[in-house]
């Protein structure tokens, strides 16, 4: 331990680098305050950059290029692809993506002239936080007049299961696969658990997909999930629901699972993934009295405030939703907040969502479960890949836009979508949705043509016809 740390001034103490903690130090940096980010991996730029979303991002394409070139065959067209191939072939361009990344990350933090300070971050006081290295040897003292805690999440890692890099792996290390397997067990239908298990089936493995509810996503919009869920099984995804594992073993050069129902699952490898925890067990939060949850979260008020007001938590660690640009938008509004700088106020949960699954699922707003549990009148439009020109071109002919408008002012109240470029798609909706648009003025709305934007047009139209049916009107929404 070294003796007579100097403790070091600061506008804000950041812990963690990551998109949560990136976006509320350059906020804050932006309005002139001293600040001071605390990163304890090599590089910064969490999950996003170096392990999760870009990376696995990059996989995805690798699998719809492969997955396009056995689906769609061209006559006299002929393409091979080696028997002996590993991750890191279909990754070449991730390489790429993440450094170019990081390059702009690390450049914004030397441009708002953010100091960083690489270890870990643990609270000694309400204000002031220890830099540790990791040999426990304390570097540093940060005093901040605000902290953000933004430490994300880590994989829950049962201590039954015999996660080993070699067979078993969880969502942080399966892109580091010493091979391609032929076969895999994917355990946890969540968000990361269907992403992959889609990617590699795409890739020409066979996986099996166990959820332990009774059916998949459950906060997503019924039809949309049949749709997903058919689409995974025409993938060759075996989809088992309401179980789960009762012991995991490695058997030979595979794993060999059972289940809770019964199964036996063999396969070359196991992807765990069921649920994340909050990295907060060696913050000291003890010692200033913020007491996670039994995930590691962290409890927040609207302001992103944990129990104390100075002391802002942010991104993954407060749980749901857990997504890149909701976990950024959170950085920054902690810091508008703290500082009372102007800057947008709506909450962060009416935010576009994405799976990035083989077909893609996104959303804005209201579902039609969560409408009928309001008592709220609603109207659905439909927009069909397969009845839209660039949907056939394609060749996703099952896709489809479902849209939610009020039964009464016929304003759009959500919009859902699964197929090709579902997550560009959505932000249509998204602007919609914020400037109140109704179902007659998006029916009224040009599209060009052949696009799959026009299928919001089609969506409109229906419910636009619909609506009009119930008020009593005579004769139909112009074509």
């Amino acid at each position: 331990m070294i003796q007579n740390i100097k403790t070091i001034n600061f506008d804000v103490v950041v812990i963690g680098g990551g998109p949560a903690g990136e976006r509320a130090a350059i906020q804050a940096a932006r309005a002139r305050k001293q600040v001071a980010l605390i990163e304890k991996a090599n590089v910064v730029g969490g999950a996003r950059v170096n392990w999760g979303t870009i990376p696995s991002k990059t996989l995805r394409e690798s699998a719809l290029f492969v997955h396009g070139l056995t689906r769609n065959k061209l006559h006299g067209i002929k393409c091979e692809i080696a028997d002996e191939i590993t991750v890191a072939d279909f990754m070449y361009r991730e390489r790429l993506v993440v450094q170019r990344e990081l390059e702009m990350i690390n450049s914004s933090l030397d441009r708002y002239r953010i100091d960083v300070y690489k270890g870990s971050g643990r609270f000694v006081d309400p204000h002031t936080v220890t830099v540790v290295d990791g040999e426990g040897n304390e570097l540093r003292r940060l005093r901040g007049q605000f902290v953000v805690i933004a430490t994300g999440s880590r994989p829950n890692r049962p201590a039954d299961v015999p996660f080993d890099g070699e067979a078993v792996f969880d969502s942080d290390v399966i892109l580091s696969l010493p091979r391609m397997p032929r076969s895999m067990t994917v355990l946890g239908a969540g968000v990361i658990g269907i992403e992959y298990a889609s990617i590699f089936a795409a890739l020409g493995l066979e996986v099996t997909l166990v959820d332990t509810r009774d059916r998949l996503l459950p906060y997503l919009d019924r039809e949309i999930v049949w749709i997903l869920e058919s689409e995974l099984r025409q993938l060759g995804v075996v989809v088992t629901h309401n179980d789960r594992y009762e012991s995991i073993e490695r058997r030979g050069n595979g794993v060999w699972c059972k289940t809770k129902k019964g199964m036996e699952l063999s396969a070359d490898v196991l992807l765990y993934c069921v649920g994340r925890d909050g990295n907060t067990r060696d913050l000291g939060l003890d010692t200033v009295g913020i007491t996670p949850d039994k995930y590691g979260l962290i409890q927040v008020n609207e302001f992103f405030q944990t129990a104390h007001s100075h002391i802002y938590a942010v991104g993954d660690v407060i749980g749901y939703p857990a997504l890149a640009s909701t976990s950024m938008e959170q950085g920054r509004r902690s810091m508008r907040h703290a500082f009372n700088l102007p800057g947008p106020v709506a909450r962060t949960d009416v935010l576009p969502f994405a799976i990035y699954s083989i077909p893609e699922v996104s959303y804005i707003g209201d579902t039609e479960e969560s409408l009928q549990e309001k008592g709220i009148p609603y109207v659905a439009g439909r927009g069909q890949y397969g009845m839209n020109p660039r949907g056939q071109i394609i060749g996703d002919t099952e896709g489809m836009l479902k849209l939610l408008f009020d039964a009464s002012s016929a304003k759009l109240l959500g919009a859902h979508m699964v197929g090709m470029g579902a997550s560009e798609l959505i932000h249509i909706g998204q602007a919609y949705l914020q400037s109140g648009m109704t179902a007659f003025q998006i029916a009224e709305s040009i599209y060009n043509y052949p696009t799959l934007a026009d299928l919001y047009r089609h969506a409109a139209l229906s419910a636009a016809n619909e609506i009009k049916k119930r008020a009593g009107k005579e004769g139909s929404f112009p074509p």
